[in-house]
């Protein structure tokens, strides 16, 4: 014969069948991948940005001597 659980080991479930702490997991997991991608990408804008200003430096310091 099988046992009915007791409240010392049935787990705490909602209607879709994931317990608690897996939900809290999932959703700590989504929060930190939304927050690696918004720092990967704030790095990314940032590394473009410092490459344009160079080249901008480099084009218009080739104008410059081309024109002296």
């Amino acid at each position: 014969m099988e046992e009915a659980p007791t409240s010392n080991n049935a787990m705490n479930t909602s209607n879709n069948g994931m317990s608690t702490p897996n939900k809290i997991n999932i959703t700590g997991l989504g929060v930190g991948a939304i927050v690696l991608t918004t720092v990967y990408t704030a790095v990314l804008a940032s590394q473009l940005m410092a490459t344009k200003h160079k080249v901008d430096y480099l084009y218009y310091k080739e104008l410059t001597q081309i024109n002296s």
